[in-house]
């Protein structure tokens, strides 16, 4: 038993394969997919959220309507460093800043439950994307659910109404970042 464990892979060394340095990867083109929280003010979410934007290589993350303190342990721990290399903003409200995006030429898509949504794999992107996902209690406000060209609904199969907001970006943004890729 003890020979078999001294000759598997490191994880580490699998995980740590293949990266570039910082300053190459400041210089990496990013995904057409801009990620708008409204709402969002758990640092945990927040810190996961800056994490999957790092790794789908997201445009851009803008955090309305919460403080951002990239020193909170929830947040770092859920970031793993990644607060510190994804570009982010902070700003007033969600409305103003899909306002921004829409006049910018991206399509909006939020992350909501309504009348009108789509599964995430029927949802035809046109990037670039600006994808609104809403806070843990209220969801995305009405006035951005009012802008928005998609409104993208994750089924919920089980007892419980929702799923975790960086659960959710997990889902829609991977296969937002494997279309974009495709279109590239």
């Amino acid at each position: 038993m003890e020979t078999e464990r001294r000759h598997r892979v490191s994880p580490t060394g699998v995980l740590r394969q293949g990266k570039c340095d910082r300053e190459a990867f400041a210089a990496k083109r990013r995904l057409p997919i801009l990620v708008v929280l409204d709402q969002v003010s758990q640092a945990y979410n927040i810190g996961a959220i800056f994490r999957l934007c790092d790794a789908m290589l997201a445009e851009r993350l803008v955090i309305t309507g919460a403080d951002v303190d990239l020193r909170k342990r929830n947040l770092g721990q859920a970031a793993c460093g990644t607060q510190y290399w994804t570009p982010w903003s902070q700003e007033k409200s969600a409305e103003e800043a899909v306002i921004r995006a829409k006049a910018d030429g991206y399509q909006i898509a939020i992350v909501e439950l309504a009348s009108n949504s789509v599964r995430p794999e029927a949802f035809t992107p046109k990037f670039p994307v600006c994808l609104v996902l809403g806070g843990e209690f209220d969801g995305v406000s009405q006035k951005v659910v009012d802008l928005a060209d998609a409104v993208i609904e994750i089924p919920m199969r089980g007892m419980a109404n929702s799923i975790n907001v960086s659960t959710a970006a997990a889902i829609v943004l991977y296969g937002l970042s494997c279309r974009a890729e495709a279109e590239i």
